[in-house]
């Protein structure tokens, strides 16, 4: 029920102006948006930096209505590498991008998805930008990890989302092992090929996930917020001697802030997602939702005072 109310909460597109404007909570929004615009976001990326820390950036899109509103995406997220490299983030700073913000209606099954995937690839492989693709609904995988296959063979080497709440998952990190994987829980909640609902299932098949991916030769990232499975992770990666830089972790900015700290300063790569644009609060929002532990936990660790 939290969760169906949260996904309801995402999609009020005047929530997130308001909270932006109101004294208290727009601390809290500091601490996990990168910000309105492409300035604010370079802003926090290069802060991040400087602390040691690498950063995923995704311009947060809106329902793309028209072929029109997902070519607009489409130059957002081309001038987003071209800043980036101006900036001289291109080392620490990667791009998430989403294909059903590539096409009309989320519709990752027209034409145009692939071409505009296929653009935005082409030009971050050129800039030496990384470009990590997300993962959207059940029916959408399939088709991902073929687009994904086709980038490899033009030899635009992308990394790739894969949600260890659907049972084909362990079957495709066999497969792309050796690849780059941002390994998540995921949320498809009532699904027939995810069930894996309830937590503990989750996080079971979350680690064996993730030691077939660190038994690869990838640079597998592992986005988690849970504790207890950082643990497990940093013990599996001591038990397959992964260097600390052949792998990573990934958190949402502003959580898990003592753990981010905990892990940079042992030496591990550590790295922070960071949304920003005007629709950022659906994106937000909508990851909270997704979170398969504590959602109180979730919600609490945004709050100042509570960053371990």
């Amino acid at each position: 029920m939290i969760r169906e109310a949260l996904s309801a909460v995402a999609r009020n597109e005047s929530l997130g102006g308001l909270l932006s404007r109101t004294p208290g909570a727009r601390d809290v929004v500091k601490r996990v948006v990168g910000g309105d615009s492409v300035d604010g976001a370079l802003t926090v990326a290069a802060e991040l930096a400087d602390r040691g820390l690498w950063v995923s950036l995704e311009r947060a899109a809106p329902t793309v209505a028209s072929e029109s509103d997902a070519d607009e995406v489409l130059a957002e997220n081309c001038l987003l590498i071209d800043r980036i490299v101006a900036a001289e983030l291109a080392q620490s700073c990667e791009v998430t991008v989403f294909p059903d913000a590539l096409t009309s209606a989320g519709d990752v099954g027209s034409p145009g998805a692939f071409a505009r995937l296929l653009e935005v690839t082409r030009q971050a492989e050129a800039a030496g930008v990384s470009l990590m693709v997300g993962m959207g609904g059940v029916d959408e995988v399939d088709r991902t990890l073929d687009w994904i296959d086709d980038l490899h063979a033009r030899a635009l080497p992308v990394g790739v989302t894969l949600q260890a709440c659907l049972r084909r998952t362990e079957t495709d990190c066999r497969r792309l092992a050796d690849r780059r994987v941002r390994l998540v829980k995921g949320a498809h909640r009532g699904d027939p090929h995810a069930p894996h609902e309830q937590p503990l299932e989750v996080d079971k098949a979350y680690v064996r996930c993730a030691k077939t991916l660190l038994g690869g030769n990838g640079n597998p990232s592992f986005a988690t917020h849970d504790p207890r499975l950082i643990e497990i992770l940093e013990s599996l990666a001591e038990r397959f001697q992964r260097e600390p830089h052949s792998f990573e972790y990934a958190f949402y900015m502003g959580r898990l802030e003592g753990a981010q700290v905990r892990l940079s300063e042992a030496g591990d790569r550590v790295r922070i997602y960071v949304p920003y644009g005007p629709d950022w609060f659906e994106r937000l929002v909508g990851g909270l939702a997704e979170q398969h532990t504590s959602i109180v936990a979730a919600v609490t660790s945004l709050l100042p005072g509570t960053s371990s």
